[in-house]
C-alpha cells in the first residue's frame, strides 16, 4: 500500500460529510451534529489537515495535526472511510501517518485522544508503541464520553 497525503478540496469534504459508521462507531458519524457536518464540508479550510488517497486514487481517510491549547503537546487525529475500518489496514495506515508527521513537523513525541469504547483503535495504537497517559470524560456531540489520552515517542 502507498498513501498520498493531499490538502483536501470541497469534493473531499462533500464525501467525508456523508461518512457513517456501524454500531457503537456511529459516535464518529460526520453527520451526527450540524457542527461536525460543517467541519467535514469545510475540511478544505482546516489548517494542517490532509486527506489520504491510495495508489488507486481513492480517498481512504483524513488526518490532522495540531498543538494543544497550551501549545505544548503535538497531537493528531485520524478518520478512515467507514467501509475500510476493521479490515486490518490500520497498522499500515498509521505507520504512513507517523512517517508523514515526522517528515513534515518537528516534534519528539506525539499524542492522540481516543474514545475508551474504541478497543480496536486502542489495541492498534498500543501495538505501535503508544502508551496510555490518562482517562477523562469529555462532552462530544452533546454526549459525556470517556476518552483516553495516549503518547508515543518518535
Amino acid at each position: 500500500m502507498n498513501i498520498e497525503f493531499r490538502k483536501p478540496n470541497k469534493y473531499d469534504g462533500k464525501d467525508i460529510a456523508t461518512w457513517r459508521y456501524e454500531g457503537i462507531y456511529s459516535f464518529y458519524d460526520n453527520d451526527k451534529t450540524k457542527e461536525k457536518q460543517q467541519w467535514a464540508l469545510n475540511i478544505h479550510n482546516e489548517k494542517d489537515t490532509f486527506v489520504m488517497y491510495n495508489e488507486e486514487n481513492k480517498l481512504i481517510g483524513n488526518c490532522c495535526f495540531y498543538f494543544d491549547d497550551d501549545n505544548v503537546k503535538f497531537n493528531f487525529g485520524v478518520q478512515m472511510r467507514p467501509d475500510l475500518t476493521g479490515k486490518g489496514m490500520g497498522d499500515e495506515v498509521l505507520k504512513f501517518i507517523l512517517k508523514f508527521a515526522k517528515e513534515n513537523y518537528k516534534f519528539n513525541e506525539i499524542y492522540l485522544l481516543v474514545a475508551k469504547f474504541n478497543k480496536r483503535a486502542i489495541k492498534l495504537y498500543s501495538n505501535l508503541g503508544f502508551e496510555i497517559l490518562e482517562e477523562f470524560i469529555w462532552n462530544v456531540n452533546g454526549e459525556e464520553t470517556e476518552f483516553i489520552e495516549m503518547k508515543r515517542f518518535l
